[in-house]
């Protein structure tokens, strides 16, 4: 069990490496291995690369891909935190409420900056033309969405940021402040935090990765899973491989041309 990183300069090289890990029945002989791909294309290429070993005689190209799913990442991802259709920290749906925490805070000293970009009046500022601040105001929901797709990458990309905002401390998620032009960001988030009455993505991956390493059979996947070809992990996708690599084989296939930068960046 763990996570294993494999990595080669040509993708038919990972291909030739994933088909030897295949090529040995699992455990279970009912089983169906699980590759996650970027892209259709790349499903129909791995499909054929696949088949050139697996089922195939001696010396003979006549094999056959069976037994093997390929989902795509997001797919794989969605297996593990639950589907997003009706989530309600979903951009689209948290549009509608962070519009509403907007109307609310416009006037508090902290959200100033937000307020003004949309043309919110206030006492203490005189818009010198009427038509741009209707204008402004009139992007609101357009701002919003905004937002709330910023919100959904810093839980996708950044979740200690999200953490550190929820507990209180207006910090970069790494120690430092948040810079003086986004400090209405992390009231903001609190105040959002508060309106929707469900756990928000940061809460609900951690409770994701509490339950993968309590239960793992909670997830429908075989005893050894595989990403091939990622171009890029995101730290929610880290998190979980790592947390589904604790009692099951993962295993990463990146492709990636310079020994010397994977060294220096590793």
């Amino acid at each position: 069990m763990g996570l294993h990183v494999h990595r080669a300069e040509r993708a038919d090289t990972l291909a030739a490496a994933l088909a030897e890990l295949l090529a040995v029945p699992p455990a279970d002989p009912f089983a169906v291995d699980v590759v996650a791909v970027p892209t259709r294309g790349v499903e129909r290429w791995l499909t054929q690369r696949l088949s050139h070993r697996l089922g195939s005689r001696a010396g003979r190209a006549d094999g056959i891909c069976a037994a093997v799913r390929f989902p795509s990442p997001a797919a794989l991802q969605a297996g593990l935190t639950g589907d997003r259709d009706d989530d309600p920290w979903a951009p689209e749906s948290v549009v509608w409420p962070l519009l509403s925490v907007i109307d609310e805070s416009a006037g508090e000293p902290w959200c100033a900056p937000l307020a003004a970009h949309l043309g919110y009046p206030s006492p203490t500022r005189t818009d010198p033309d009427p038509d741009a601040a209707r204008h402004r105001q009139g992007r609101r929901y357009a701002v919003a969405r905004g937002i709330a797709g910023l919100f959904d990458r810093y839980a996708e990309h950044r979740p200690d940021l999200l953490a550190a905002w929820s507990d209180g401390r207006d910090t970069d998620g790494w120690g430092e402040p948040v810079p003086s032009d986004l400090q209405w960001q992390p009231p903001l988030w609190r105040r959002l935090r508060d309106r929707i009455a469900a756990p928000d993505p940061v809460t609900a991956l951690r409770t994701v990765l509490t339950r993968l390493a309590a239960d793992p059979g909670t997830v429908d996947l075989p005893e050894r899973v595989s990403l091939f070809g990622p171009t890029a992990l995101s730290t929610m996708q880290v998190r979980l491989l790592s947390a589904l690599a604790g009692h099951r084989d993962v295993h990463l296939w990146l492709p990636h041309p310079s020994p010397a930068l994977w060294d220096r960046v590793g």
